[in-house]
């Protein structure tokens, strides 16, 4: 038994290294303090119980693949879902951020971009 549950932790402490490399390619500000609770879970209590560790990893795992992420700089205006516009703006869309409307996401696409950000 010994022996099922160091190759559990194992499995666990790969699985969290393999998703902070992940997190730093998809860059998602809301999912980022579930992975340091993982994290911390699992140096904390892992030896023991790896759960509390998991349920973290898990509701990571949704948020890092939700469409809709936090602008950590605030703007101007109440809070909002903005959509998040990739690729060389236009001069109506450059207007459009300026207001406020819209986030400018730049030229670079990964793939894991979200649609929308919650901007305050």
């Amino acid at each position: 038994m010994k022996h099922q549950a160091r190759i559990r932790w194992i499995v666990v402490l790969v699985v969290l290294l393999v998703s902070t490399l992940f997190w730093v390619i998809a860059f998602r500000f809301v999912s980022l303090p579930f992975l340091i609770i993982a994290w911390v879970l699992f140096l904390k209590f892992g030896r023991n119980n790896i759960r509390p560790s998991l349920i973290a990893w898990t509701v990571w795992l949704t948020l890092t693949f939700s469409p809709i992420d936090v602008l950590p700089i605030p703007k101007r205006g109440p809070l909002r879902l903005v959509p998040l516009i990739m690729g060389l703006p236009t001069h109506e869309t450059v207007q459009r951020a300026k207001r406020g409307e819209v986030v400018l996401g730049g030229c670079i696409v990964s793939g894991f971009e979200p649609k929308y950000y919650l901007v305050w």
